[in-house]
């Protein structure tokens, strides 16, 4: 975000930093956290790179007790592929590099979007791309599997529900049962990786394509030192009545014609009728299952913290 758009925005300079651009992806997933979560740090950047580029920054990082990793407009396909500029590439390496030694730990780890992607990946899955062209926008429909109606984060959701999606890659492959990740805590093992939800087909500008085939959607994977990596597709940070068209009123550019097109940009303005936002429980959910993992391990009980507010009333709306 740029001091000219603070400005306008009436954000202090002071602040800049902690809400980074546009998307401010991380006020927004902090928004859903319990009551009494300690989540911000005034010496923290937010933004990846700045926090990659020095050692001290990542240092507090690893010290966390929780890592959540939030959307990005970069592509984790991209990266995958060996097409990720040089601006970017190192701190996506030293990112995954946080996200395995986090997961050595113990801990527990939830990526949305573009981070479920990226920590997917880095544990041995795999990412697919949607064909040339599309992205997923707006509130589309998924379904609980089996496996997601007996989880402890996602069983709370009713079996078909709606979610905010932009997105262009996606998880196309969990990695297998026994892939060892190394980490500097010692080796660790895939254990369990489930699909918790999915999706049928993927809708591009014409309607519906591929309507047989299952897309992952959200997905749990557990290794034998207890640390578990939660990954979700939509945007639970972003189901709420405020927010719930945000990233599409955020990137118009959906709607030109070398895009989606018009058409297709206002209908994924518009909101289900009946959304109940359910899937914002997720965020909280984990938290609370993540913080009872490292008591149960540690034989320790959490501090309450004081949660920092002032951030909240300058997100954009």
């Amino acid at each position: 975000m740029s001091p000219q758009e603070a400005s306008t925005l009436g954000i202090p300079d002071n602040l800049i930093g902690q809400l980074g651009d546009y998307r401010q992806y991380p006020p927004n997933i902090a928004r859903h956290f319990p009551d009494g979560v300690s989540w911000y740090r005034s010496d923290q950047p937010w933004y990846f790179a700045d926090v990659m580029a020095k050692d001290e920054n990542v240092k507090r990082l690893r010290e966390s007790d929780i890592l959540i990793l939030s959307g990005s407009g970069l592509s984790a396909h991209g990266f995958q592929q060996g097409k990720m500029s040089e601006e970017y590439r190192p701190s996506l390496e030293r990112s995954q590099e946080v996200i395995r030694d986090h997961l050595g730990e113990g801990k527990w780890v939830l990526g949305i979007c573009f981070g479920g992607q990226l920590a997917v990946h880095a544990v041995g899955g795999e990412i697919g791309r949607l064909p040339e062209g599309v992205t997923e926008a707006g509130w589309l429909y998924h379904r609980l599997t089996q496996e997601g109606k007996q989880d402890e984060i996602f069983g709370h959701l009713p079996e078909d529900f709606s979610a905010p999606h932009f997105h262009n890659d996606y998880i196309s492959k969990l990695p297998s049962i026994g892939t060892r990740i190394h980490t500097a805590h010692g080796d660790i093992e895939v254990v369990r990786a489930e699909t918790l939800v999915v999706r049928s087909g993927y809708q591009d500008k014409d309607g519906l394509k591929n309507p047989d085939t299952e897309y992952i959607m959200a997905s749990v994977i557990e290794f034998n030192n207890g640390a578990k990596l939660y990954q979700i597709q939509p945007h639970p940070e972003m189901a709420t009545p405020e927010k719930a068209n945000f990233l599409v009123r955020m990137n118009q550019w959906l709607g030109k014609d070398s895009e989606m097109g018009q058409p297709y940009y206002e209908n994924a303005l518009k909101v289900p009728i009946g959304a109940d936002f359910s899937v914002t429980q997720v965020i909280p959910n984990f938290v609370v299952a993540a913080q009872r993992q490292l008591e149960d391990q540690r034989g320790i009980t959490f501090i309450k913290a004081t949660m920092v507010q002032n951030i909240f009333q300058y997100l954009l709306k």
